[in-house]
């Protein structure tokens, strides 16, 4: 009983003081509202306290985060060059397109140049096919010029069409204007022996003369005697060059070009780089030749000695003496030059000439033979500046 007693009058106790506490301690709205206000700023303390740590440890030099970034930027900037890269790419695809487009325009024009020869009076053949080699030349540099944003392989196809149409110029102009020999006729009238004779004399020493003539057309060196003489690309670039009456000279020729003819050269060296069709030789004799080209073609000459590039088979004719070895030519911009002139580096036939005058097939011709090592010249770095 006494337990009961006291087990009630606690809780009514303890009930009546709560009961009193909360009555007196109630909740302010007003308050709580200020609380949650002034928790709202501490949190916002606590972001940009966070905020300045991160900045922090970002400035550090050996910070995660700065490492990050630069992975970022890196990233960032490879992104950049891929997209520029893309670019330009098109770019490229739109230039080769319009390219394209222009070349095939002009080598229609050059085609339709070359079928008009069979049809065209035989005096007006010389001027149509300057004109053609003229055309010609402007598609190569066209070409050339064009490299920059054409691939490797493409530019060499360009190279392969205009080397196409260069050489069926050359051959056409071969058929239908023949190099004619120097020739002078008369028509005899009655006179007098003693007239007859000085009239000849006089005729003779004016044929020779004429026979002498540099035509202004020719490109190249004539009449030089003893004489150290040199051309550059810029200058032999797909020209026709003439190498004329030398005598005791060295020439230098430094570049493309489109034929190279000599003719009555006497103890000279020729040094040529290469020549994108023909070389013609004629009336040469006690010389050393180093050139390369697409075809040889040697008539009436004798005691040479040709270091050859040749990618068909050279010919001789009326010739004694000639001896062969591979072209061995070294000068800065060698390589790019044959890269110019379009000539097959791996294919060459300086061993294998025809001789038109000798046409036993099982035994080799007397008239030309392969230069013995021991005989040959190794280095031209002497010979580009002094004279034989």
């Amino acid at each position: 009983m006494d337990i009961a007693i006291r087990a009630s009058f606690w809780v009514v106790t303890f009930g009546g003081l709560g009961y009193a506490m909360f009555k007196l301690a109630k909740p302010n709205e007003e308050l709580l509202k200020k609380y949650d206000q002034e928790s709202k700023h501490t949190d916002t303390r606590k972001l940009a306290n966070q905020t300045l740590g991160v900045l922090k440890e970002a400035a550090k030099q050996d910070s995660e985060l700065k490492r990050l970034s630069r992975r970022d930027a890196q990233r960032l900037e490879k992104l950049h060059k891929a997209h520029k890269a893309r670019e330009e790419v098109d770019a490229c695809n739109e230039n080769e397109e319009y390219f394209s487009g222009a070349f095939k325009i002009k080598s229609e024009y050059i085609e339709d140049l070359l079928s008009q020869v069979p049809t065209l009076e035989i005096k007006t053949l010389p001027s149509h096919f300057d004109n053609i080699k003229k055309e010609v030349n402007e598609l190569q540099k066209y070409v050339i010029t064009s490299a920059l944003f054409l691939k490797e392989f493409n530019m060499r196809k360009y190279l392969g069409i205009v080397q196409n149409l260069q050489t069926k110029c050359y051959e056409l102009e071969d058929r239908y204007v023949p190099r004619k020999k120097f020739g002078f006729t008369r028509k005899k009238l009655p006179r007098s022996d003693n007239q007859k004779q000085n009239l000849a004399d006089e005729h003779d020493g004016a044929g020779k003369t004429e026979s002498n003539k540099w035509d202004e057309k020719l490109f190249g060196f004539d009449l030089k005697e003893n004489e150290i003489l040199a051309l550059q690309n810029d200058e032999l670039f797909q020209r026709d060059v003439t190498l004329r009456n030398l005598k005791n000279c060295t020439v230098s020729l430094k570049g493309v070009m489109g034929t190279l003819h000599m003719n009555n050269l006497d103890n000279c060296v020729i040094l040529s780089g290469p020549v994108t069709s023909s070389v013609f030789l004629e009336k040469c004799t006690n010389c050393k030749i180093v050139v390369a080209c697409q075809q040889l073609r040697m008539h009436t000459s004798t005691k040479c000695d040709i270091y050859l590039h040749v990618t068909s088979k050279g010919i001789v004719e009326d010739c004694t003496e000639i001896r062969t070895s591979p072209y061995n030519l070294k000068y800065d911009d060698l390589e790019k030059h044959f890269n110019m002139s379009l000539l097959d580096k791996k294919s060459n036939n300086w061993n294998c000439l025809d001789d038109f005058n000798w046409l036993a097939p099982d035994i080799p011709s007397p008239n030309w033979s392969i230069l013995d090592v021991s005989d040959r010249v190794n280095d031209w770095n002497v010979y580009w500046s002094k004279t034989p």
